[in-house]
């Protein structure tokens, strides 16, 4: 009797219950055997009973029966398998037959189907196969010829380094601009084989456009869904990094966008509606809206003048009401270049040395919003990926770096920084980035980590980098340890650029400067500086976008001397100093005296001193 789809089906269904009734493998195919009686699958059913009987696994077993299994039923076996997890994936198994998404046996299709491509795609995933052998597959065993030649495309694109909606822009006859969106954003929140579900749902029902309900185009939705939209798109088009939701005395709400580290506000809600705004962003990023005495954690994914946006949420509760903050994490707009982001000149060779040391702690040090996150995955981008296996610890993960084995903290489920870090050191690292050493624990760990031969790389909140060694001091390592240890410390602060457009020359006023500034000047009398003025290109703000400014200590014996001494702060610096450290106020001078920032602007954002 021939094999037809409905006996694959009877085959995994009763595969998939009997597993789960907790059978053996082998009398699971025993009562598949019994229940296809006098069909091909019952002959296939028993030559695998002898295989799996004299000890092979089931899909090495599959493998000499190509032609009756398909090679995407046995590459998800044999993904089931290794994740111990065959009854669940055998219930996929039996899911994708019956929509037709996976072929029950080996098949070349002659006519696109974009349907069952996405579902095939998705289901591959969900079920823990690698992203090239999925495309592999379906352009295999799914695809039509433009389909296949397409993906075959995507796939060699991907080799090379590209992400996947960026290499389906090559085929836009293929991936319409809709689908190319949709797949940035599963990207972009970590959930490609939810939005390929998504697809492959929007393309049956003949509505592609669902797939990319752009902010700007929702002009008869209700009000509140109306302003949320709107204030995302003016935060996008304004470079906004922030969106502040602010619960007020009379209920109105105050709405701000920091731009360039500022914060400014925008027409507030109309009466009565905050609370109803924070209602649909909770609901928007999957926080339980019934909530409103806990902090929440949440993620959106959108789009937003075709462009795919995460934002990041943060909720908490106050005596007002629910307050609210979304991060902006706009991946195309990020870069993770040394030499882009500021470093110029003995500071970006300084900070490229410590990026290929064999061994010790590199510390990116600065407040909160000050760049330490782009400025670690800059060093990491510096690194030679491909010869050295470099692993992270973050929370959250901001962006997910190629080459780079990145594990999100999660402390709800007992994932800490310590724990993950101590999983890490089993997994042969020569990098590790850690994105905040908070604790002892995490930072012994680190320390470790440094004795022992890795490199480290992670981020501390101190004003200087003398009180970032203080810092490590006051957690408990003791002086010996972090002198043996500490490779180097980078101190970042952003300062705003001046607009291009309207700054101008003016004279700095020495009275309202630190004496630092004053000396710098009157040291450079022949340099013109340059004030914000303001224009239609910078909003009126004289300035537009931000850049860097660092102070990189190595230690030299004279740093360690201090902190062997008792590691006092001024100690430190002073010592830093007199080796030759740039401090942070200097080289923001530096920039003022190529006309990149302001005088004031650096005043205002470089410590003045040792402890700042």
């Amino acid at each position: 009797m021939s094999l037809t789809q409905q006996h694959h089906v009877t085959f995994w269904r009763t595969v998939a219950a009997d597993l789960k009734k907790g059978r053996p493998l082998v009398a699971t195919l025993e009562h598949a055997k019994q229940k296809l009686a006098e069909t091909e699958l019952a002959r296939v059913a028993e030559v695998l009973i002898q295989a799996i009987s004299a000890g092979e696994p089931f899909s090495e077993a599959m493998e000499t029966h190509e032609l009756v299994f398909s090679a995407s039923v046995r590459t998800m076996v044999r993904a089931g398998e290794a994740g111990g997890v065959l009854d669940v994936i055998a219930e996929r198994i039996v899911d994708g037959l019956r929509d037709g998404s996976l072929p029950a046996a080996p098949s070349s299709p002659t006519e696109d189907n974009q349907v069952l491509y996405w579902r095939a795609l998705a289901r591959l995933l969900f079920s823990g196969v690698p992203i090239l052998q999925a495309f592999e597959l379906v352009a295999a065993e799914v695809a039509g010829p433009s389909l296949r030649e397409a993906t075959e495309g995507v796939a060699a694109a991907i080799r090379d380094g590209e992400s996947l909606a960026t290499a389906m822009k090559a085929y836009p006859s293929v991936f319409p601009e809709a689908v190319q969106i949709a797949v940035a954003l599963g990207e972009a929140s970590g959930e490609l084989d939810e939005r390929m579900r998504e697809i492959a749902d929007a393309l049956e029902a003949g509505d592609a456009k669902s797939l990319t309900e752009d902010l700007q185009s929702l002009e008869d939705a209700p009000p509140v869904i109306k302003l949320i939209n709107t204030t995302i798109t003016a935060a996008y088009k304004q470079r906004a990094s922030d969106i502040h939701f602010d619960p007020t005395e009379d209920g109105r709400g105050r709405l701000r966008l920091r731009v360039d580290g500022v914060l400014r506000d925008i027409e507030s809600p109309p009466p009565g509606l905050y609370p109803k705004l924070v209602s649909r962003i909770k609901i928007m990023a999957a926080m339980d809206l019934a909530e409103r005495r806990l902090p929440q954690d949440g993620r959106i994914a959108l789009s937003v003048s075709g462009k795919a946006l995460d934002l990041r949420v943060s909720l908490i509760p106050t005596v007002r009401g629910e307050r609210v903050v979304m991060r902006l994490l706009d991946r195309e707009a990020v870069v993770l270049d040394l030499e882009r982001i500021g470093l110029l000149g003995d500071d970006l060779a300084t900070a490229r040395k410590l990026c290929h040391l064999p061994n010790g702690i590199v510390v990116c040090n600065g407040p909160t919003g000050s760049g330490k996150t782009t400025l670690l995955y800059a060093m990491i981008m510096d690194i030679d990926r491909d010869k050295s296996c470099v692993l992270s610890v973050e929370d959250p993960v901001e962006y997910r770096l190629d080459g780079v084995g990145q594990m999100q903290v999660d402390s709800r489920k007992g994932l800490t920084f310590a724990r993950a870090l101590r999983s890490i050191l089993r997994q042969d690292p020569d990098v590790v980035l850690i994105g905040e050493m908070r604790d002892l624990d995490t930072v012994q760990i680190a320390v470790q980590c440094a004795l022992t031969g890795h490199l480290v790389l992670t981020t501390m909140h101190a004003n200087t980098s003398a009180c970032a060694i203080r810092r490590l001091l006051d957690i408990g390592i003791e002086p010996f340890l972090v002198n043996s240890t500490l490779a180097g410390v980078v101190t970042q602060r952003l300062v705003r650029v001046l607009c291009p457009e309207c700054k101008e020359p003016a004279t700095p006023d020495v009275h309202s400067i630190p004496p630092a500034a004053v000396a710098f000047i009157q040291q450079h009398p022949d340099v013109t500086f340059y004030a914000p003025k303001g224009c239609d290109a910078c909003r009126g703000m004289g300035y537009r976008r931000r850049t860097a400014i660092h102070e990189i200590l190595v230690p030299t014996d004279r740093v360690r001397q201090a902190v062997a001494a008792g590691g006092d702060r001024a100690a430190i610096h002073n010592a830093a100093v007199a080796a030759g450290v740039k401090p942070m106020l200097l080289s923001g001078l530096e920039k003022a005296a190529r006309g990149i920032t302001s005088i004031a602007e650096v005043c205002r954002v470089a410590p003045h001193g040792p402890t700042g």
